[in-house]
């Protein structure tokens, strides 16, 4: 137990000072994580958040609205972003987005998150059919709010989807290990539960990084 017990010291130990190598820190924000005190999150290191807006071409965050107004007032950098759906057209979802978020879309790229879901996985998905959606999707967003796309996946699900990283569009992998190389991610997961103290209660969000340091933020915010 001892050696098990001073494994996870060093294995956590590592983590941290890798972490340490990304200064900008963000989190995503959904309907489930409650109240947000923004504030309080900036004064917690986090230098830009990403409010879920949709899923799929109906669904829309009930919370996406309030935290984007609230958003305003800490200054923080913001992003919104969609979930992907397999099973509706890139046309609909484009609709749903728009309707949705009408021009409250911050001042950082837009997300597109893919991930699997019930039936769909690895082997069961038309990736030709999906390469095609998803660039349509990305191409209408792209074109009528004049404004990159981030797309938020998996390394697997990036590389089945035979894209590179451009200026227009970049990644943010949700599995890529920091201190590794990852030279064509814009941000990179960290993991899905970071605690945050809001209002003496504890808040769980996923934590990401922009990568880079503070010097290449303030170019790539510019």
């Amino acid at each position: 137990m001892v050696v098990i017990a001073l494994g996870f010291f060093v294995v956590r130990s590592h983590e941290k000072h890798e972490l340490e190598k990304y200064p900008i820190r963000g989190v995503t924000i959904n309907q489930t994580n409650g109240y947000i005190d923004f504030e309080s999150l900036k004064s917690d290191g986090i230098s830009f958040v990403y409010l879920k807006a949709t899923q799929g071409a109906t669904f829309t965050d009930d919370s996406f609205q309030s935290n984007f107004e609230r958003s305003q007032g800490s200054q923080l950098p913001v992003g919104v972003y969609h979930y992907f759906s397999f099973s509706s057209s890139p046309t609909a979802q484009f609709k749903n987005f728009v309707r949705a978020v009408q021009d409250n879309t911050g001042s950082l790229p837009i997300c597109i998150a893919i991930q699997y879901y019930g039936t769909y996985g690895e082997n069961s998905l038309q990736w030709k059919t999906v390469r095609k959606d998803v660039a349509d999707l990305s191409d209408r967003l792209r074109a009528y709010y004049k404004r990159p796309i981030v797309i938020s996946a998996t390394r697997s699900i990036i590389d089945h989807l035979h894209v590179q990283a451009t200026g227009k569009r970049q990644f943010w992998p949700t599995d890529a290990q920091i201190g590794k190389p990852n030279g064509d991610a814009t941000f990179i997961q960290v993991n899905q539960k970071q605690d945050f103290k809001m209002d003496r209660q504890i808040v769980f969000l996923p934590m990401s990084v922009f990568n880079g340091g503070k010097g290449k933020w303030h170019r790539y915010l510019n």
